[in-house]
């Protein structure tokens, strides 16, 4: 029976989870302070929470937000960051730019959407240049060019049975005869 303390704990971290875009899960054993409060710095310009939790409370607390997590990410010291902005991309980029520069620090995991994200999903995700939106933009600009080529193509010819007509009309018009 988990003590007064343990239960306010997990369901702060319950309610952090839920209300989350992004939670990367981050390996910051042998960090000194000195690291640790960079590496908040850093994160809390980007508006990304970071804190350092007990596997077993962080295990309860995605259990109880319907998420399957590994047990394989329970090991060692576990530090969560949670992005909270709609941009998840951004939040990823902001804590792989601070895991490049360290030698100590590694990324563990994500939680995106309440499925985990391997450590190689995770730097793929940061290497997606300019964010989500303009990821999205890409996205339409594929669909959108084929189909504009596709209406255009459809369109042609009654288009240019209209520039025939016209010409014919602003002839008549004028008094000049058809040759």
């Amino acid at each position: 029976m988990p003590t007064q303390a343990k239960a306010e704990k997990i369901e702060e971290l319950t309610d952090k989870l839920g209300r989350s875009t992004i939670a990367i899960l981050v390996q910051t054993q042998g960090l000194n302070v000195k690291g640790m409060n960079e590496l908040r710095g850093k994160l809390r310009v980007a508006k990304i929470d970071l804190q350092v939790v007990k596997n077993t409370l962080l295990r309860i607390a995605s259990e109880r937000n319907n998420m399957s997590l590994d047990r394989k990410l329970f090991d060692g010291q576990t530090t969560v960051a949670f992005g909270y902005e709609e941009d998840e991309v951004t939040a990823v980029k902001a804590v792989a730019d601070y895991v490049r520069t360290s030698k100590i620090v590694t990324i563990k995991s994500a939680i995106l959407g309440g499925r985990t994200l391997s450590q190689k999903q995770v730097e793929d995700l940061a290497k997606i240049s300019g964010g989500k939106n303009q990821a999205k933009a890409e996205v339409v600009g594929i669909l959108q060019a084929p189909l504009t080529n596709i209406y255009s193509t459809l369109t042609a010819p009654l288009r240019d049975l209209c520039y025939v007509l016209q010409a014919r009309a602003d002839q008549l018009n004028s008094g000049q005869t058809a040759e």
